[in-house]
């Protein structure tokens, strides 16, 4: 073959999930004929798509006929399980300027429609899906729906379809009760007069995300690889979509859909599961109308039977054995509490564990952000190192700079891994002496990039040379990261927003750490209960972060309390004491 003839390129085929897999001409002009164009860019592969259907992927991903797929995450979830398909970048769709990696569902009903408020009226209800162009996962409604004891078929009636005019029209003649899409669309659709006729049923908001919405936050579609397909392909096809040609990388993201790393899978992850739990109770409930409901009233006659007999006995027994039986009773309640006492325990570290990984789930896209720089540093020092070596230049100084930044890099990246993995692990807890301090330094340094996103300006007031304490690290890091964000949202929207953590001797008893903010306080009478199990001044808290604080600090024999400034703002403040070793010098001198 002669030497100027083009080398075969390698082809693979993308599976793209679609309500209308016949329609293959849809893909001329969309924004997925865009990513493909990008792909094709690659010298050495080629890349078709096709659009399928669910099953349609499942056969081809059973006979190994597929390379790639794009998908929901509810269905990439499934072929995860299934077929150990693996995501490796997440689509992103603007908004408002931004482009947000998450997606939710938002439920819409008249606003003068007082039979539906929250969630739970929609029982006995009619609701209509609007699918059409965005594929509104109807296993994504009927999830979330079953967490609120709400069953498609059974107490509730889904209507699908495709065309935002009918599903206005449907609702306002009465056919429907609530309108049912993916957050975030109406708003780009409608005037403003028609969203103001309509109501949001439940609205939530998160931090990562600019829309109001009724569901959790899930991410957006997948691009997974099938379990074939190497790793040097898949870091290949990343870069020409999200690291490759800088300088018109921004003009083409305008056109199509934006692909960054792949999210994080724990909040769906935690619905699948939950929703697998009502279902097992739901069927545990049923089988207990079985046709052997007389043989369990039979035995449950016989057991009563038991009872009426052996009472009759004890009444016969004399004081001694009346004595006896009081003494092993109060053993055995001795047990009792002292196993509930062990299990109230064991449950408050899960707690403090699952909050835990709920800070980490809100703080994923700076964490992302944060990984995405020294990985970015990286693959350009890896890529000059390349260029250098394909020019033939023999200057091992410069190549030998470039890996020693690239390892400086991989060092950063693997310290940001650590401090995360650090954090959100799971075990027993283990006191050792520490510096608060450090402890302060810590923390914010872990929430840097949440204090620049909300504009929010830092001070630190640390006395020097203050006196060891005996703590939990991650449970103290845990404590002040709860402060810090509770401070960072109490703040959102004001102007010139500030935070100032401060420590100090008291009494030289104990060390005391303050988080004062500069937002509007809190009222007199939620003061008072603001430390309760659920008690909560978001529209979207548990009411959980406080009382799991304040139980973590009196486990360390200190004190949480909170106050309002005399200026502006609150005041959070922790105390913990000081260790008898230097209580001991401190007498001394």
């Amino acid at each position: 073959m002669p030497a100027h003839c083009a080398q075969k390129k390698q082809t693979f085929t993308i599976g793209i999930l679609s309500l209308h897999p016949g329609h293959q001409h849809q893909l001329q002009d969309s924004p997925w004929q865009l990513t493909l164009d990008r792909l094709n860019q690659h010298p050495d592969f080629r890349f078709t798509a096709i659009l399928l259907s669910p099953d349609n992927i499942t056969e081809a991903l059973e006979n190994d006929t597929l390379d790639f797929i794009i998908s929901d995450a509810f269905t990439y979830l499934i072929l995860e399980k299934k077929h150990d398909v693996l995501r490796f970048l997440t689509r992103t769709e603007k908004f408002d300027n931004e482009y947000i990696s998450s997606e939710a569902l938002s439920i819409f009903t008249l606003k003068n429609n007082s039979n539906v408020t929250q969630i739970m009226d929609l029982e006995g209800k009619r609701i209509a899906l609007l699918e059409g162009e965005y594929s509104t996962s109807q296993l994504f409604l009927e999830k979330f729906l079953k967490t609120h004891d709400l069953n498609i078929g059974k107490n509730v009636e889904i209507l699908t379809l495709d065309r935002v005019d009918l599903a206005l029209s449907w609702l306002e003649q009465g056919n429907v009760d609530a309108l049912v899409t993916k957050s975030g669309q109406l708003e780009k659709q409608l005037d403003k007069a028609t969203l103001e006729s309509l109501r949001l049923v439940h609205p939530r908001h998160g931090w990562h995300a600019p829309f109001l919405h009724s569901s959790v936050l899930v991410p957006e579609w997948a691009f997974a690889r099938a379990w074939f397909i190497s790793d040097d392909v898949v870091n290949q096809m990343i870069t020409y979509l999200i690291g490759h040609n800088k300088n018109d990388h921004d003009e083409y993201l305008q056109e199509q859909y934006h692909w960054t790393f792949a999210q994080n899978y724990n909040d769906l992850d935690k619905l699948f599961a939950l929703s697998r739990e009502l279902e097992i109770a739901e069927q545990q409930h049923q089988s207990s109308f079985s046709p052997k409901l007389q043989y369990w009233l039979s035995f449950l006659v016989i057991c009563f039977l038991l009872v009426i007999l052996v009472m009759y006995l004890r009444s016969s027994r004399d004081l001694n054995n009346r004595l006896k039986s009081s003494k092993e009773s109060l053993e055995l309640e001795i047990r009792v509490r002292q196993h509930a006492q062990e299990q109230a325990l064991t449950h408050q570290a899960e707690l403090a564990h699952v909050a835990r990984l709920s800070t980490m789930g809100e703080m994923a896209s700076g964490l992302a952000h944060e990984l995405n720089q020294p990985l970015s540093a990286i693959n350009t020092y890896v890529q000059g190192c390349i260029r250098l070596l394909k020019m033939e230049k023999n200057d091992p100084e410069a190549l030998i700079n470039a890996l020693q930044l690239t390892a400086q890099q991989a060092d950063r990246a693997g310290g940001i891994i650590r401090r995360l993995r650090s954090f959100v692990r799971k075990g027993e807890s283990h006191k050792t002496y520490t510096d608060i301090n450090h402890i302060v330094n810590e923390v914010t340094g872990f929430l840097e990039s949440q204090l620049r996103n909300n504009q929010v300006t830092l001070t630190l007031d640390l006395e020097e040379e203050l006196p060891p304490v005996l703590a939990d690290i991650i449970q103290i890091e845990q404590v002040l990261i709860n402060l810090l964000k509770n401070g960072i949202e109490a703040m959102s929207g004001n102007e010139n927003p500030s935070i100032k953590v401060s420590t100090r001797l008291k009494d030289n008893l104990f060390v005391e750490l303050c988080v004062i903010d500069s937002g509007h306080g809190i009222s007199e009478d939620k003061l008072k209960r603001i430390f309760n199990p659920f008690f909560t001044t978001k529209t979207s808290g548990m009411g959980m972060g406080l009382s799991i604080s304040s139980s973590i600090i009196e486990a360390h024999d200190g004190k949480l309390y909170a106050e309002n400034n005399p200026a502006t703002g609150a005041r959070f403040c922790f105390t913990l004491p000081v260790t008898e070793e230097h209580l001991g010098n401190n007498n001394n001198e």
